[in-house]
């Protein structure tokens, strides 16, 4: 059996990878028909790692010429959140214009997949007081007619990554079945995981001056009341997991930093290397990262966790 599948919202490709890997464990041949994805250094890393330059703008494909879109079996998307229109009393679909969900919901309307994988970060589930996921599953539901379970939250660090990272994935299926999202793996997970042995080159270890500008921000927001934000995050090698990265790491890595010497808290401690941030995202040892430091920052803050991907992807693909 053969599925063919698209990559919307591809980013750097961690979903294709994802379910590439499962469709190899389950022995199943998959193949991607089409790709989209706008930014030009994504475009860049997913050449270099699939031999193909993602289409452009998906909005654009989807307004001026869908049928570019081939049919397939199975829609992949980890799509922006955006809030609907508040416009009049309209329900469904006339309120999803101008976002990124129409334009999923045109092809899925179009193209009829056997099955769908939207992933969005946790606070889609809260987003506008819960209506923005309220009428995507509206949409899906009843629009669209699939068969769509509850929505789950999966964290990467019951997936075998070191760690804490909170995604929202909705599942969707054209015809009715058993499908239940995967169950955390059971083993433990050290931060040590993912480091690279010997010397990490000097860039990647912080100043002086941003180490004490980072200490200083956290005490004063500790302090301040209501308390803000957490300020820095740093770990050891034998933590369980990090916090989870983001798309602006490569900015002071204050969400992720590693401690040098144990506790001693007045060494600035420094930076995970694009390639550690890789491995925190469970990207494959061939996987060839950006040259850029700033843009493998961004494309794996910004990217899905593989292997909690292969996993949901195992139990879509058992079910269809």
């Amino acid at each position: 059996m053969k599925l063919s599948f698209i990559d919307l919202y591809a980013g750097i490709g961690g979903m294709r990878l994802g379910f590439e890997s499962a469709c190899k464990d389950l022995d199943l041949q998959s193949k991607c028909v089409f790709s989209s994805e706008w930014d030009k250094w994504c475009q860049e890393t997913y050449k270099d790692n699939f031999n193909e330059t993602p289409h452009g703008d998906i909005s654009k494909i989807v307004e001026n010429n869908i049928n570019i879109i081939p049919k397939h079996d199975v829609l992949m998307a980890g799509f922006p959140c955006q809030p609907f229109s508040n416009a009049g009393l309209k329900k469904g679909f006339n309120d999803t214009r101008g976002t990124a969900f129409h334009d999923i919901k045109r092809i899925i309307e179009a193209k009829k997949p056997k099955a769908f994988i939207l992933e969005n970060v946790k606070g889609l589930r809260s987003h506008d007081k819960g209506r923005t996921l309220n009428i995507i599953l509206e949409v899906l539901r009843y629009d669209l007619s699939y068969f769509v379970p509850d929505p789950k939250i999966l964290n990467s660090k019951d997936f075998g990554l070191p760690q804490n990272r909170q995604r929202i994935f909705i599942i969707g299926f054209l015809k009715k079945n058993n499908f239940t999202f995967p169950e955390p793996l059971k083993f433990k997970t050290r931060v040590s995981d993912i480091l690279n042995p010997g010397r990490t080159p000097n860039k990647y270890f912080i100043s002086q001056k941003l180490w004490d500008s980072h200490r200083a921000r956290k005490m004063k927001n500790q302090t301040a009341k209501p308390k803000k934000g957490f300020g820095y995050k740093s770990v050891i090698p034998s933590d369980e997991y990090t916090s989870t990265i983001s798309a602006r790491y490569y900015k002071d890595g204050a969400e992720i930093l590693i401690k040098r010497r144990g506790d001693l808290e007045d060494i600035p401690p420094r930076k995970l290397t694009p390639d550690e941030a890789r491995q925190l995202q469970g990207f494959p040892d061939n996987f060839i990262v950006n040259k850029s430091d700033t843009q493998a920052y961004k494309q794996f803050g910004n990217a899905v966790s593989m292997p909690v991907m292969r996993e949901i992807s195992k139990r879509i693909l058992t079910s269809i």
